[in-house]
């Protein structure tokens, strides 16, 4: 086994690439899955509002109520220098002043906004621009209601009441009969979503650069000047890249583990395993038809990165499938990575689907493994050819 043992030594100095991945993956993943186990309900947005009330009318003190309603009102003296300061340390996110008049204005039914009030921000916001929008229509109400007949009183109050009205918000989330098993929720789907990205650079820059190391004319000769036959180095290559793909594999599931909270549950966990195992053995044999072309370490680096991240964005893994276009989603199709991506989000509900579409996509999976076998013998037997 002198072969299988020399390649485990060029391994342990690929260890640190390896590790790396892993660590950067299990740090971007745990907060991102953990982060919202709990179901996230709609909650209204509200802001800090400091409201300085030159006119000490009914109508200002109306409009004032109806801010306080809807938002957090703080206090501040009417001092400029002040006001800015809470709004730097972010203490208010907008400050409101209602001019001297604001009453009369609004009885007349004149006056631009510019002359009913003047306002205090840090910079354009979400914030300032939500409240900008609440004095807007709380303004064109009550102008309306009293050109109906209103008081002021009463315009204010209703233009108020208007304002203050809730809409219905839902939550819409997968029915059960989509979303196939509670275990594997779309939180927990996003460890998975990101592997065939980690197979790839991880597979490409560790078993590629080993086989091209083994490969080399001057190795290649020793080789076969040595007692050890051809068939038996096969064999132990063969032997050692099923091992090393193994231990990639388990590696990342007992990191799945941890980010799970435990051992895996539900048949469509473990169809997700299923599923990343495949996708494994595809990396693998990606990497081994790299290395039968002999390229240098930095190209075999740069095939890593411009293949794991264009399938990875083409295909769904750093985008949801759901978020691509159709266009898009037709040129991802020829890639093994798409199959990947759309048996995995139909199990987590992310997209409609059966559990014999998950095997179909399953099937396709297998048909690029049998793909890249072929390719390889090809490639192998032309470089045989070559080397006679």
């Amino acid at each position: 086994m002198k072969v299988f043992n020399l390649f485990f030594k060029i391994v342990r100095a690929k260890a640190g690439i390896i590790m790396l991945y892993v660590c950067i993956f299990l740090a971007i993943c745990f907060p991102m899955v953990r982060s919202n186990k709990e179901k996230t309900d709609f909650e209204e947005s509200s802001i800090s509002v400091c409201v300085i009330d030159e006119d000490q009318t009914e109508a200002s003190k109306s409009l004032t109520e109806a801010i306080a309603a809807r938002n957090k009102l703080v206090e501040l003296p009417d001092d400029k220098q002040k006001i800015m300061d809470a709004m730097f340390f972010e203490m208010v996110d907008y400050t409101v002043v209602i001019k001297k008049g604001f009453e009369e204005c609004l009885k007349n039914g004149s006056g631009t906004e510019e002359a009913l009030f003047s306002g205090y921000k840090m910079r354009a916001t979400f914030q300032s621009a939500m409240i900008e929008q609440y004095l807007t229509n709380y303004i064109r109400l009550a102008k309306v209601f009293i050109s109906d007949g209103s008081t002021i009183a009463e315009a204010s109050a209703k233009a108020g009441e208007e304002l203050s009205k809730e809409a219905k918000v839902e939550i819409v989330t997968p029915p059960d009969k989509e979303a196939l098993d509670e275990n594997y929720t779309t939180n927990f789907a996003e460890f998975f979503r990101l592997l065939p990205y980690l197979f790839i650079a991880i597979m490409v820059n560790v078993l590629s650069a080993i086989l091209v190391t083994l490969n080399r004319k001057d190795q290649k000769m020793r080789i076969e000047c040595s007692s050890v036959k051809m068939s038996s180095y096969m064999s132990q290559l063969f032997l050692a890249s099923g091992v090393l793909t193994l231990f990639i594999w388990l590696l990342f599931m007992v990191s799945g583990m941890i980010v799970y909270g435990g051992v895996y549950k539900g048949t469509n966990c473990y169809m997700a395993v299923l599923n990343s195992f495949i996708f494994a053995l595809i990396a693998a044999l990606i990497s081994i038809l790299i290395s039968s072309f002999n390229p240098s370490g930095t190209v075999v680096n740069m095939i890593a990165q411009i293949l794991g991240l264009g399938m990875a964005f083409l295909c769904g893994a750093f985008v949801p499938q759901s978020y691509l276009g159709d266009g898009v989603l037709a040129v991802a199709r020829i890639f093994p990575v798409y199959w990947f991506e759309k048996a995995n989000d139909m199990l987590c509900g992310a997209q409609k689907g059966t559990l014999l579409d998950v095997r179909t996509c399953f099937i396709v999976e297998c048909g690029y493994i049998v793909l890249f076998v072929v390719l390889i013998v090809i490639a192998s037997a032309r470089r045989g050819g070559k080397s006679k």
